[in-house]
């Protein structure tokens, strides 16, 4: 299953997107014991204009790992390690499975599927930057099924086994902090748990003191380099409003729905989707006696895990792919609800159980291809226009003003955002066509932050706005009806008409932006540059 949708992505020319091309350059030839202050200190080095409160050594270390491997802009290599990265998640999803239901491999199977076919996960298995979710969950899912083992065979060894494997993950991405809350979850109201005082006794709950003492010490670590210890800063009841909200997103979301498939298919299938979940809903409730096990995954790989692991989004923006660990604990719960194992049913309904089943993975199957194939065009595109800018340049005289046009998102992904100038520099060019031109792109798509934007490319602009005389000014642009060929020409560009229109449209003389600009006035100044 992981093969069908990941491999198409491992091709030569499914190019970086978005954040890729700052990643890499930043981390393409690091030297190694650099990576070890990254355990204390931002991994990105700000080389997005500020500091971000990530600590994260271990996903820095894939990107240097592959470009070691692979070679630096050898892009099949980075979408192989996503892709592997995916497989090793889907077989923890289907070894978990089997831990709790050792005697159902047709439902650990299914869960599996399901979980490698998530039309959400299009992002962490077709974009090389979106690998932060499928290694946090590799962490995750690691640590969970070190932990089963442990409460099914009482050994230690595997305790000692969750804690390494869960501190490894504090240092993938901070969201691992609500580990400790889902083994407690588990203990209570897992399918291994039992009712009995003694299995809630201390001897029962000591080895969840370690975890929250790793925690602790964890957030106060960030607390001392960052000032927070998890966003708290952020956590505002708008906030909260705002994820609450969000919640009908996120669930439509976990149905077998392509994200730029037309209405009429995106509700059929939802609304097939439902109506099978609703069907083994209803024999479920029928037979609640007997379906006590099924009830009690349900509570804990739907309910519980389904909140814990969503808690982390409240403080941070929405992306599908932040869904990742998420739905490891949901396809296990859909499984479970699909196929129960036992107690034995009459046999037609066993029948509608499988064909409900395979209904099911295939427009699981659909949907994750449809989405992932959108990335791989996008990541083509990008190919095809990352290369065909150096070539357009050649024949334009150095300390030429270049306007380069290119959108931040394409085909309902992420293109170009935060892109330059590191995707027209070294390793991904052959020289830095920065020093070589003057080159002015939209705000969107640069690194940083529109301040920094302006100050950057103030000298050029105003040096336009400012010349006595009209300036020949190169435009090459990204069409997107036409992506394969960018728009190339050369324009005469009357400084004092661009400079009444910029004044006109932001309402101030451009002496005053020598202050700075505003993320409102930025935008108008890029859209009047490339009218």
């Amino acid at each position: 299953m992981c093969l069908a949708v990941g491999l198409p992505t491992v091709r030569s020319d499914n190019y970086f997107l978005g954040d890729d091309f700052g990643l890499v350059q930043h981390l393409h030839d690091l030297q190694a014991e650099r990576l070890l202050t990254y355990f204390v200190s931002d991994w990105t080095e700000g080389i997005y204009g500020y500091q971000l409160d990530e600590l994260r050594p271990f996903l820095a270390f894939t990107y240097w790992f592959d470009a070691r491997l692979f070679g630096a802009i050898n892009v099949s290599g980075y979408h192989a390690t996503n892709l592997v990265l995916h497989l090793l998640n889907a077989l923890l999803v289907l070894a978990i499975a089997r831990s709790i239901a050792p005697g159902e491999p047709t439902f650990a199977v299914l869960a599996a599927s399901l979980f490698a076919l998530m039309p959400s996960h299009a992002e962490p298995v077709a974009w090389i930057s979106g690998r932060v979710e499928s290694l946090a969950a590799l962490f995750y899912l690691g640590a969970f099924l070190c932990f089963v083992r442990f409460r099914l065979v009482n050994r230690q060894a595997w305790l000692w086994a969750t804690l390494l494997i869960f501190i490894g993950g504090l240092f993938a991405k901070q969201t691992i902090v609500t580990f400790p809350l889902l083994i407690l979850a588990f203990d209570l109201i897992g399918p291994t748990s039992q009712d009995s005082a003694g299995r809630r006794s201390f001897a029962r709950l000591w080895p969840h003191v370690l975890f929250v003492v790793l925690v602790a010490s964890y957030l106060a670590l960030r607390y001392t380099l960052f000032g927070n210890a998890v966003r708290e800063n952020l956590l505002t009841a708008a906030a909260l409003q705002e994820f609450l909200v969000r919640q009908n997103r996120y669930v439509r979301e976990l149905l077998p729905t392509p994200n730029s498939a037309p209405r009429v298919m995106k509700v059929a299938a939802e609304v097939l989707t439902i109506c099978a979940l609703a069907a083994c809903g209803r024999w479920v409730l029928a037979r609640r006696q007997a379906y006590q096990h099924v009830v009690r995954r349900l509570l804990f790989f739907g309910a519980a895990w389904y909140g814990i692991t969503m808690a982390p989004m409240i403080v941070t923006y929405l992306s599908m792919r932040h869904l990742y660990i998420t739905t490891a604990g949901v396809s296990i719960a859909l499984a479970a609800l699909i196929l129960p194992g036992y107690p034995l049913e009459e046999r037609r309904r066993t029948k509608m159980r499988i064909a409900m089943a395979g209904m099911l993975i295939a427009l699981y199957a659909v949907s994750s291809i449809w989405n992932v194939s959108n990335w791989v065009a996008s990541g083509m595109e990008s190919q095809k226009f990352a290369t065909a800018v150096p070539r357009l340049l050649q024949s334009v005289p150095r300390g030429s003003v270049v306007f380069v046009e290119v959108p931040e998102w394409h085909r309902d992904g992420y293109f170009w955002a935060w892109a330059t100038p590191f995707a027209l520099q070294p390793p991904f060019t052959a020289e830095d066509l920065y020093e070589r031109f003057r080159i002015v792109e939209r705000p969107p798509v640069y690194c940083c932050t529109s301040d920094q934007w302006w100050a950057a490319r103030k000298a050029t602009v105003m040096g336009l706005m400012d010349s006595p005389v009209p300036q020949q000014v190169t435009y090459i642009m990204f069409a997107s009806d036409n992506p394969d060929v960018p728009t190339f020409s050369t324009r005469t560009v009357d400084g004092q008409a661009l400079k009444r229109r910029v004044e006109s449209a932001l309402g101030k003389p451009v002496e005053s932006f020598t202050t700075g600009l505003t993320p409102v006035e930025a935008q108008e100044l890029g859209r009047i540059l490339f009218e």
